[in-house]
């Protein structure tokens, strides 16, 4: 299969792309054997080709992951630094981006009167094999019905864009940049700011009242109500609004974007705190295994396949990290 990144320049990956004709083009753009190609689209079981598991979600339902086996996994990264030459993200996508995060999706909302979080449904798996081949087919793409085709199959698992792919995330980028330029032309008419990152669209303003353009809060209901200007947007572009999930919170009540607080200054909550403490006092009474058998135990429920990818140890070092970037370098809580 050979090495992982391409021996192309980006220019060159992107002559290359508009010059596709045949799936032989792709294997060669992709530096393998058209053989390689083949074998792992078409001959190698596709019940094998991935590894399945669930992760419960705070709601009570569950996540599917899957992840391709190691050969089609290095396809995809390849398939994926071609993409990543040939697709412009827009300003306000912030999640899969080169040098944008959770947290500079969240600094783009700090300090406002009102924010808006909507919730799109089963984001992922709402991308299917139609759509990934006809957004290839269609501007500014401009693949051959053939080339689309083959390279959609290579993307999508069980006729959908599954989640733990390498190339999900910036096809799903991809599939929605229409609806960051309705969501952000939407926004600058109602004078908010429109961020989104991956399934959480974020809308906010420091007007004196929230655009009803958008959203409100129904008192006589006691829910929040998505407009239909704002819900026909998502549902036109191949998505739908979870609408119990979605939350419109003024600066009087925490307010929270892709799990950062932005009422006053970016942070972390409380309680991501206390287990980072948990885990290290654990760590220094019980010793090393005991504590992550109880971490794997108590605070996390993820599947046996994600418990072997990474360590006790760098899971704490990635939280710290993670507290350090969000609250700054130097602040007394990450030094601590």
């Amino acid at each position: 299969m050979g090495t992982i990144n391409l021996s192309l320049t980006e220019e060159e990956l992107k002559e290359r792309f508009s010059q596709l004709k045949t799936r032989k083009d792709i294997a060669s753009l992709l530096e393998i054997s058209d053989y390689q190609l083949r074998y792992h689209l078409y001959i190698y079981p596709r019940d094998k080709a991935y590894t399945t598991f669930q992760i419960p979600k705070k709601t009570g339902e569950y996540r599917t992951i899957s992840v391709p086996h190691t050969c089609l996994k290095i396809i995809q990264r390849k398939l994926n630094q071609v993409f990543k030459c040939v697709y412009q993200p827009k300003p306000s996508t912030q999640g899969f981006v080169t040098g944008k995060s959770i947290v500079t999706n969240a600094k783009q909302h700090l300090r406002q009167r009102y924010v808006l979080n909507i919730d799109i449904k089963d984001f992922f798996s709402s991308i299917n094999f139609g759509r990934v081949r006809g957004l290839l087919m269609a501007s500014p793409y401009n693949c051959t019905e053939e080339i689309a085709t083959v390279l959609a199959q290579i993307c999508c698992h069980e006729n959908k864009l599954p989640q733990g792919a390498p190339t999900s995330p910036i096809v799903s980028n991809m599939i929605s940049a229409r609806l960051d330029s309705q969501l952000q032309r939407l926004a600058k008419k109602y004078h908010c700011i429109y961020t989104r990152y991956a399934d959480d669209i974020t809308f906010s303003t420091s007007r004196p009242k929230f655009p009803g353009h958008l959203a409100w809060f129904s008192e006589e209901a006691e829910k929040l109500i998505i407009s239909d200007d704002l819900k026909k947007t998502i549902e036109d572009n191949g998505f739908i609004v979870n609408e119990s999930k979605s939350r419109l919170y003024s600066k009087y009540r925490h307010q929270e974007v892709t799990g950062i607080t932005v009422n006053k200054k970016l942070n972390v909550k409380r309680k991501y705190i206390r287990q980072i403490r948990a885990m290290l006092h654990a760590w220094e009474k019980y010793g090393l295994d005991n504590a992550q058998a109880e971490f794997w135990k108590q605070f996390d429920n993820k599947s046996s396949y994600q418990k072997k990818q990474k360590s006790f140890q760098f899971i704490i070092k990635s939280k710290i990290e993670f507290v350090g970037t969000v609250r700054g370098k130097d602040d007394q809580i990450y030094l601590y």
